[in-house]
Order: structure tokens, then C-alpha cells, then sequence
């Protein structure tokens, strides 16, 4: 998604290149490409409506989107997501049918979005377009359903497989969304915890697994652990204690909650990749599913209290409230998030 820089009267002139006014001209660059896909995205969503309502009228049976996880070969598509210009508040629909979705995550081009389904007993992992179409792709089969999953790379997702209606936590799997080919990347210890979701991510180098896990056996569903291993395998290492829903920067820190709760935080704080370092961020509020931006600067979560989302500068602490009401949302490039 990068954009070529036009750098002829530099090399002309053979002159020193004014770095501030190339940044200047590189942000505009990559924020109108990104405004431009936005505006691709949408233009898309419209047509897919009115499609839609044609269709919808023709049957005269008053059908509806078919959420996600749907028996429906061919369902007919509902804005249901929305992209959200963090800058200026505007919106524009997401125009894919994301019913149902949890904890999405946009793939690293940008041309995709893996997501799973909860509560039910047939939870699964999907993989879909963000273009409107309907190629949407299964990854779990079988009878362990898929939670938690995020991208490694274009083509790869790591993921959480469990038993249904069980309190076990199960383990980490990699799977191929090109081939579908399922891997098991991670056997963890044969917990129960009531809050059984496990929140894992891989280092942006690829070589380091991140994850929680609850401490003990019968452990409650507030006492959780970070630990990392290698993605080759090996001795699993304890990172730190009373720590969880963590999430790796773009330079290899770790963001992650303390002050547990069930799928939530009171204290949201960063450290080193190795665990060293650590330093508060901000806390007093309800912290649920934290997401650090592409580029590393800002932190996105929904506000467990308010339901609001909420946007930090890592470096600032600077907590911004916007007047959206998200408790899972995704990034979608630098300045834009999607919403539900």
C-alpha cells in the first residue's frame, strides 16, 4: 500500500532533499490513497444495497442479512460495521456483512478481515473480503470452535481452538486461509478458567509467541499470566505475572491490561519485548480488548463502563473518548478504525 515518491526535482537539481517537506508530502500521499480505498469500499457498499433491496423486494418475503456463522450459501449483505475517520469523525459503511462479528482484525494489506463468532456451540473463524464480496472462507471445521484469531502475515492466522461448551481453554493453532491447512502451534496445559478466552499475538520479527494464560489449575477468572515461547517450539518463559490481553507494537513492545477483571483491565500499560522496562500507560477505567495502531502511536479499546471507544498515545498517556459506541474495535490503516 505504499505510494511512490516523486523525487525528480531532487535529483535534477542535485540538491538535499527537504525531509519535512517529503514527509509532508508522503502523509498526503498515503492518506488520500487511503481515502481513496475508503471511497472505493463504499462505492461498493452502495451498489451491494441497492442490490440488496432489489432483491429483498423481488421476494416480497421481507429477508434479511444472514449473520455470520449462517447456513446461507448466498446471503444478502447489510452494512452492519462502519469505518471511522478517527481525525475527523466520518463515517462510511464497511460494505461486507460482518454480523455477528468478535474481536475483528484487518489483515495487514488491508484487503481482508478474519473474525469469529461468541457465545454459541458452533463458534468458528471466518476470513472475508473487505470488498463487499461474498467469498467468505471457514477455517475452523470439525468440532473445536476458533476464537481470538489475528493475523501473522497475508496469508497466515493464528488463532485459539477449544472444546464447545467447555471451560477449557484449548490451544494455539495456525492455519493457512489460502490452503485452509490447520496446524497446531502451541499445546497449552490442560486449564479450565471461566473466563477461557485466550489472547495471544506473534512478534513483528515472526520468531516469538505471546500469550495468557490462567495460573493453576481451578484458577479464577481474574489471576492470568503472560508467557511467550518460541514459534519453533521449545520451553514456554513466564514474561510477567498478573498480566493479560497483551498485544505487540510495530517495534516489538508489548501492550497489555493489569488490574484483571474477566475480559478486561483497570490499568493499561506497555513494556519491552523481552519484559523489561515496564511503565504504566493509563488506568482508572475499564480497558477491553486493547489494539495498538499499525505505525505503534495509539492504543484503540472499547470502554468496558461506557461502551464508548477510546483512543491513548502511548507516549502521551492523552486519553481521547470518541462518540462511538464499539467495544471491539479493529484498525484499519493509521487514522481509521472499524466499528460495529
Amino acid at each position: 500500500m505504499s505510494e511512490l515518491k516523486e523525487l525528480f526535482d531532487m535529483v535534477t537539481k542535485q540538491t538535499e532533499p527537504d525531509l519535512d517537506s517529503w514527509k509532508e508530502q508522503e502523509d498526503r500521499q498515503r492518506r488520500a490513497a487511503r481515502n481513496r480505498k475508503i471511497g472505493a469500499l463504499a462505492v461498493a457498499a452502495v451498489i451491494v444495497a441497492i442490490a440488496a433491496f432489489t432483491i429483498v423486494a423481488s421476494m416480497g418475503d421481507g429477508r434479511s442479512g444472514v449473520p455470520a456463522g449462517g447456513n446461507s450459501s448466498d446471503p444478502v449483505n447489510v452494512v452492519t460495521h462502519y469505518f471511522l475517520d478517527i481525525e475527523t469523525g466520518e463515517r462510511s459503511p464497511v460494505p461486507t456483512d460482518l454480523s455477528g462479528a468478535a474481536i475483528p482484525d484487518v489483515s495487514p494489506d488491508g484487503d481482508d478481515v478474519v473474525y469469529g463468532t461468541c457465545c454459541t456451540s458452533a463458534d468458528a473463524i471466518y476470513v472475508t473480503p473487505l470488498d463487499g464480496s461474498s467469498d467468505r472462507t471457514t477455517i475452523t471445521t470439525g468440532e473445536l470452535n476458533g476464537y481470538g484469531a489475528r493475523w501473522i502475515d497475508d496469508e497466515t492466522i493464528l488463532f485459539q481452538r477449544r472444546e464447545a461448551d467447555s471451560s477449557r481453554i484449548g490451544d494455539l493453532y495456525t492455519a493457512d486461509v489460502v490452503t485452509g491447512e490447520v496446524s497446531l502451534l502451541v499445546d497449552l496445559p490442560d486449564l479450565k478458567n471461566g473466563a477461557w478466552i485466550v489472547i495471544s499475538d506473534v512478534s513483528p520479527d515472526g520468531s516469538t509467541v505471546l500469550y495468557h494464560l490462567p495460573r493453576g489449575k481451578g484458577a479464577d477468572n481474574v489471576t492470568w499470566d503472560l508467557w511467550t515461547v518460541s514459534i519453533e517450539g521449545g520451553e514456554p518463559t513466564l514474561l510477567r505475572e498478573h498480566a493479560g490481553y497483551a498485544t505487540y507494537t510495530s517495534d516489538g513492545s508489548i501492550v497489555f491490561l493489569g488490574g484483571l477483571y474477566p475480559f478486561g483491565g483497570s490499568e493499561l500499560w506497555i513494556m519491552n519485548g523481552d519484559g523489561s522496562d515496564a511503565r504504566l500507560i493509563s488506568d482508572g477505567r475499564g480497558f477491553s480488548w486493547p489494539q495498538a495502531s499499525p505505525d505503534g502511536s495509539t492504543i484503540a479499546y472499547g470502554n468496558e463502563e461506557t461502551g464508548k471507544v477510546e483512543l491513548v498515545g502511548i507516549d502521551s498517556g492523552r486519553i481521547t473518548e470518541l462518540d462511538e459506541l464499539s467495544k471491539e474495535p479493529a484498525w484499519y490503516g493509521d487514522d481509521t478504525l472499524i466499528v460495529d
